[in-house]
């Protein structure tokens, strides 16, 4: 496996490696272009699924190991910087960088169009205030990334023709659950004004941004109550294939009837 090296404004050389079909990006670069510190320290604080260590050559030609971080991490990090040049980064990346690739054969878990979840990502992220998070960033992570990272390519419409934002269930669902868990937190958000995709009838509408000290609360909620209870009727109803991955994502993956699933990948019957 080697390195792939891009060259970002002309200056800074960001390195890539493809490992069974998934692109990972050497941690050092990026924080470096990110302006972020200690490049070590904020990788720890990533999942363990995130982030790994890979063998480089340095300057005396001695062989180092150094953190990379596969997408979902790289999304981390990008959240982790509040300068502008965090957004200006990710759209090189995503206009150039994975392109790029694409054209080679090496990044093969999506197609060449940018998936409008990731574009509606992309057109809202910078849109909420520092301290805060919003529902589809972490989703980008915590749902589309793993799904992506388990086989599943998340489709932009469902069966029935409309986008699928599983945002939209999360974020309507949250709200409730977080009442009766931590109802002291239940007012740490506020609003902004969240871009929608071109053609609807209206261009934006308000979404919550919560408080960074509601985040736990958040990833429990997802990982232990939404993906476990919810995301089978949401992928049932908009795109049955996902139900195939859903038990790679939660390893004691129940069905609506209470059995554990036993959906086998390519399988195209119904549970």
């Amino acid at each position: 496996m080697q390195l792939q090296i891009f060259e970002y404004e002309k200056e800074q050389e960001v390195r890539t490696v493809e490992i069974d079909g998934e692109v990972w990006w050497v941690a050092r670069d990026i924080c470096a272009v990110l302006n972020l510190d200690s490049s070590h320290k904020v990788v720890e604080r990533l999942d363990e699924d995130e982030r790994k260590t890979f063998p480089v050559i340095d300057s005396m030609g001695r062989e180092q190991k150094t953190w990379i971080v596969n997408e979902p991490g790289l999304y981390r990090l990008l959240f982790r910087s509040n300068k502008p040049e965090a957004r200006k980064f990710q759209k090189w990346v995503y206009h150039e960088v994975l392109p790029q690739i694409r054209k080679t054969g090496v990044f093969k878990l999506r197609g060449y169009a940018m998936p409008a979840f990731i574009k509606r990502f992309n057109e809202n992220w910078d849109r909420v205030d520092t301290g805060y998070f919003s529902v589809i960033s972490e989703l980008v992570i915590r749902i589309y990334g793993r799904l992506e990272m388990a086989g599943y390519n998340m489709p932009d419409k469902s069966k029935k023709g409309k986008e699928i934002r599983p945002d939209v269930s999360v974020g309507k669902l949250f709200p409730k659950w977080l009442e009766k868990r931590s109802p002291e937190k239940i007012n740490k958000f506020k609003m902004y004004n969240h871009k929608l995709p071109e053609g609807m009838e209206i261009s934006e509408v308000e979404a919550r941004q919560y408080e960074l000290m509601v985040l736990p609360e958040f990833i429990e909620y997802v990982d232990t109550v939404w993906l476990k209870e919810r995301s089978y009727k949401y992928f049932q109803e908009r795109d049955e294939k996902a139900l195939d991955y859903l038990p790679k994502l939660i390893p004691d993956f129940k069905s609506p009837r209470g059995k554990t699933s036993h959906r086998k990948i390519g399988n195209s019957k119904k549970s």
